[in-house]
């Protein structure tokens, strides 16, 4: 029995005629370093989405955190944590 995790990905044609990798779990385009796998040829797609798919992640520990444990309480200068602008008050402890 393996214990690899594999995050899934797969492929989309959009509007344009230019095709997207993508994590199924989020629906967000994949990233290879830096870049955004987006406006590919349709068999640069094929070929991404199959080497990705082939690569093992072995250890729990490294999947993204945000795969884990959700998004983290601050993104990109956004506050997404429970006392950002929006959310609904937090009791405070003890009463």
């Amino acid at each position: 029995m393996s214990s690899d995790i594999y995050i899934p990905y797969d492929r989309r044609a959009e509007l344009d005629g230019t095709w997207t990798v993508f994590d199924v779990v989020t629906g967000y385009p994949a990233m290879l370093g830096c870049k955004q796998l987006t406006e590919l040829t349709e068999k640069n797609a094929a070929e991404l989405t199959d080497m990705l798919n082939r690569i093992p992640v072995r250890d729990r520990w490294r999947l993204p955190r945000q795969a884990t444990q959700g998004l983290p309480p601050r993104t990109h200068g956004v506050d997404l944590g429970p006392n950002s602008p929006g959310s609904a008050p937090q009791p405070k402890p003890g009463l």
